[in-house]
């Protein structure tokens, strides 16, 4: 998503406050209705002191799916250190990957840890924690588990988008070349030695990758953390080869990187303690991002005729989709109408979004909604901007999942009156998934058509200030 560094320009205190002690009167005789005879203070007021205030609900909503923009999946912003991993087949969507690129680095300063003697590798075995979330399927299907050698180099201070790559080897590092596993995010396993482990994924990789770290480590190659990524720029790992998965199969996993490891396990021929020995490498506090991939061929063909179109409509259904996926553009082609005959002071604006639950591919445990959207504007060159509502805060804002109506409810007042006052151009909005960077999800939505099951509304409450 490409925000714009400056924040649109926000009304002045001595403004604001003139502008909303005109809307607070307006407030105070209002109830949400079109039926003007149910203004608070009707049968008291004398007429000529009525206020002109109102309620609409039927203002003309455009709705079109379009792809959405990359996003800043490094490091720097997944503060949280979780990564995502895991394909699945979503029947609406079509099929959706996450992979990691990631850094390796030493927990400590080698100069003090010797190998021994003519070191050996037993294994290695590659270690990713689970934090314990899936998005897809409860019932886990078989995927294909790819680790390869990164050949460029990656850094910490480079920004990292979901939609970049990096050069890697055509050597598959596991042992098998390619780890068949079933996801077990919540079940605990047992090390030889008893101890129980947090729930993690743990695959073999080749010894022949083992043994030159080993050989690496002897020859001083790796007597710091700079240089041990300077020889090794890391690994990516990938289900992207997973095969056989049906409609509705597959899952995205979370993993904690920071607890993530490669382990080491080796003997050498010294003469004491010589053997069961292991040293560990770390996936945590390094550079790494994910690359996030959709395949929108099997998807449905409302979807894909929407995202291959260039024209809004009033589309019955609209879509929203985490990991990069897909966005919903909504437009409001009448809104200028409101101040043809004077101006108008919005006191709310709250547009409704309701997820369909009507399709036949609609479940809510399967494929969850959001547990929030995003709402951006758009600039004239298709750019998105943070509106003014949204630094009111979420309760102001809104944009929750409210899971009794299945729904998401904005308050917009501040941007549908620029827009009204010639502020800003009546380009739209955009819906983005919330937090879209760290979660699977998707939403089926309702849009704008009044043949929709439970259309997308803009509900305003108005004063006419002339």
């Amino acid at each position: 998503m490409n925000i714009q560094n400056s924040i649109p320009q926000i009304l002045s205190r001595a403004i604001g406050t003139k502008f909303f002690y005109i809307l607070s009167i307006g407030v105070s005789i209002c109830f949400t209705s079109c039926d003007e005879s149910s203004v608070v203070g009707l049968d008291v007021q004398p007429e000529h002191d009525l206020l002109n205030v109102g309620y609409q609900d039927t203002t003309t909503i455009f709705t079109r799916t379009v792809k959405g923009d990359s996003l800043i999946t490094d490091e720097s912003l997944i503060t949280t250190g979780i990564g995502l991993i895991g394909k699945y087949i979503d029947p609406v969507f079509g099929t959706s990957t996450a992979s990691m690129y990631t850094q390796v680095r030493l927990p400590s300063n080698l100069t003090s840890i010797s190998f021994g003697t003519s070191p050996v590798c037993d294994s290695v075995i590659l270690s990713l924690v689970y934090e314990g979330t899936a998005y897809g399927k409860k019932d886990k299907k078989q995927q294909k588990l790819n680790v390869y050698q990164v050949t460029e180099a990656l850094s910490t201070g480079a920004t990292y988008h979901s939609n970049n790559t990096l050069s890697k080897s055509s050597t598959d590092l596991t042992a098998s070349n390619g780890y068949l596993f079933y996801p077990r995010p919540t079940d605990s396993v047992t090390t030889v030695g008893g101890l129980r482990l947090k729930p993690q994924l743990r695959t073999l990789l080749d010894n022949t990758f083992g043994q030159l770290l080993l050989n690496n480590g002897v020859a001083g190659n790796l007597s710091d953390n700079a240089a041990f990524q300077s020889l090794f720029n890391g690994i990516y790992i990938t289900t992207e080869n997973t095969t056989g998965l049906a409609s509705e199969e597959g899952n995205i996993l979370h993993f904690k990187m920071g607890e993530s490891t490669i382990r080491l396990y080796y003997h050498n021929s010294n003469a004491t303690n010589n053997d069961s020995l292991f040293y560990d490498f770390s996936l945590g506090s390094v550079a790494r991002f994910n690359h996030f991939e959709h395949d929108y061929t099997g998807a449905i063909s409302d979807l894909s005729t929407q995202i291959n179109s260039s024209t809004s409509l009033q589309n019955n259904t609209v879509y929203v989709q985490s990991m990069a996926g897909v966005k919903t553009k909504i437009e409001f082609p009448n809104l200028m109408n409101w101040v043809k005959d004077g101006g108008i002071g919005i006191n709310k604006a709250e547009l409704v979004i309701n997820v369909d639950t009507s399709v036949v591919t609609y479940n809510i445990d399967t494929f969850a909604a959001p547990s929030a959207l995003i709402l951006f504007g758009i600039n004239d060159d298709g750019t998105s901007y943070v509106i003014p509502d949204a630094f009111e805060g979420s309760t102001y804002f809104g944009g929750t999942l409210l899971t009794g109506a299945v729904q998401y409810r904005f308050n917009i007042a501040r941007y549908i009156q620029q827009v009204l006052d010639g502020d800003r151009n009546n380009n739209g909005l955009y819906i983005i998934a919330s937090n879209g960077a760290v979660f699977g999800n998707r939403a089926v939505i309702s849009g704008g058509a009044a043949g929709s099951i439970r259309p997308m509304k803009l509900n305003i409450t108005f004063t006419k200030l002339h």
